[in-house]
């Protein structure tokens, strides 16, 4: 028995530039804030760094034959800003804009599809120098990057990508500082927020011009809030301006051209005329990152009345401490459709951190990934099943990687890499989800 996606549900795959490409040193490329957030001590695992990463901007052939062997029709993957602009502005580097093309068109000759995302967190140092985020004029910026980058590539892209998660960009990098640039400036993280949203709405035009006939969306990771049980009646409220801050704050103005009416107050000072119409423009698509539910608890201590609190018990956990959870991830995809109007949407990261060991036989029997990807693709089937317009699944991610602020410790890939060597090895989850993809269908157990 298998529990089939609709016709023409389409498979795919995502990573991200920072996080896989090394080649901090060739080709002219700039520094980027997670380079400077890197060299800061104490700030990443191990004091792990992305000058190598997974070597893709070497290796990317072997790494687009292994997305052909795993039977992805598209490939969602990240431009780095400061390698193909070092400067943020100005000067255009040929070589960095070369490395894309070569994705592209490697992508094009093994049958499969260009999904470029313009930004997913590198942003170059000489702009976070000038205030990053929390100036203004970076929408400016932004729009003319879109450009450059469009200009070159766009004539063999299927759809745009604006942003990835803008959220952890704004609430992790400028309030919580776990994050690059590592700032703790509750305002700032504010101004941050307006300023992703309205270099959105200034990319989606520049695209839309640029490139008629491709798609355009960005990601938002939805958060499905809920009080600890034991403090529901209490704390529900809690849950809803979480959802409001995290999903909202980013949804919203797309969708609904206005801001959270429970957060209003916080944005007024930061919106001039005019910014909402621009950030509410259409988009084709809706780019959906899930990976945990959220669960909260009052705070008196920040600049918020809510934190994050530990899942409780019953949940099993990945690496990360990440409770699994298909229910959330279900309900998470019924949010977009209530709160969104249920646009098209496609799942562009979903996984989980386990521990990985090649065994005797050279293989990762990686049996935890598979079963999370079974309960959250139960959920997803199920989401589809009460209407909500969910069009594809991108798994995260391709190969293990650099992982932000927990370094090289932990591992979401569906293919291994050793990190000393740089050889990778396929995973049982990559044989699961290859399977998935050729059958189009989640078999039952």
């Amino acid at each position: 028995m298998t529990m089939r996606f609709p016709e023409g549900f389409l498979w795919g795959v995502s990573t991200s530039s920072y996080q896989i490409e090394g080649g901090a040193p060739d080709d002219g490329r700039g520094r980027s804030i997670w380079d400077t957030f890197c060299a800061t001590p104490g700030k990443v695992a191990n004091g792990d760094t992305g000058q190598v990463a997974c070597d893709h901007y070497h290796r990317y052939r072997e790494d687009l034959d292994l997305l052909r062997d795993l039977g992805a029709k598209v490939y969602r993957f990240s431009v780095m800003w400061p390698r193909v602009i070092p400067d943020g502005g100005g000067m255009v580097n040929p070589k960095g804009l070369d490395f894309y093309d070569r994705i592209v068109d490697g992508l094009l000759e093994r049958g499969m599809r260009a999904w470029p995302c313009l930004y997913h967190w590198d942003l170059p140092q000489t702009l976070q120098d000038r205030g990053g985020w929390a100036n203004r004029d970076i929408a400016g910026w932004f729009a003319e990057y879109a450009a450059v980058v469009a200009r070159r590539i766009g004539d063999r892209v299927e759809n745009w990508v604006t942003f990835n998660e803008p959220s952890v960009s704004a609430w992790v990098g400028y309030e919580e500082g776990r994050h690059a640039p590592g700032l703790t400036d509750p305002r700032a993280a504010v101004r941050a927020a307006h300023h992703l949203n309205l270099a959105h709405g200034r990319a989606v035009s520049v695209l839309r011009s640029l490139t008629p006939k491709a798609g355009i969306g960005t990601v938002i990771p939805i958060h499905k809030a809920r009080p600890l049980p034991q403090f529901k009646e209490r704390d529900g409220h809690l849950a809803a301006l979480f959802e409001d801050k995290w999903n909202g704050v980013f949804l919203d103005p797309i969708y609904r051209g206005r801001y959270p009416a429970s957060l209003e107050a916080r944005f007024s000072e930061h919106v001039r005329d005019g910014d909402l119409a621009e950030i509410h423009r259409p988009i084709d698509f809706l780019g959906v990152n899930h990976y945990f539910p959220s669960y909260v608890q009052p705070s008196v201590k920040g600049a918020w009345p809510f934190e994050f609190a530990d899942p409780p018990l019953f949940f099993r956990r990945t690496e990360t401490n990440w409770a699994i959870d298909g229910q959330a991830f279900y309900e998470a995809l019924l949010i977009v459709k209530e709160r969104c109007g249920n646009p098209p949407v496609y799942v562009t990261e979903n996984g989980g951190a386990f521990i990985d060991v090649v065994g005797p036989d050279g293989r990762v029997d990686d049996q935890d990934r598979i079963a999370y990807y079974r309960e959250y693709l139960a959920g997803l089937q199920r989401a589809i099943s009460e209407g909500a317009d969910v069009r594809g699944f991108m798994p995260w991610s391709l190969i293990d990687n650099f992982e932000w602020a927990v370094g090289y410790e932990k591992r979401f890939g569906l293919v291994h890499v050793d990190y000393r060597t740089l050889r990778r090895t396929p995973k049982a989850s990559f044989d699961f989800m290859r399977k998935v993809i050729a059958a189009n269908a989640l078999p039952r157990v």
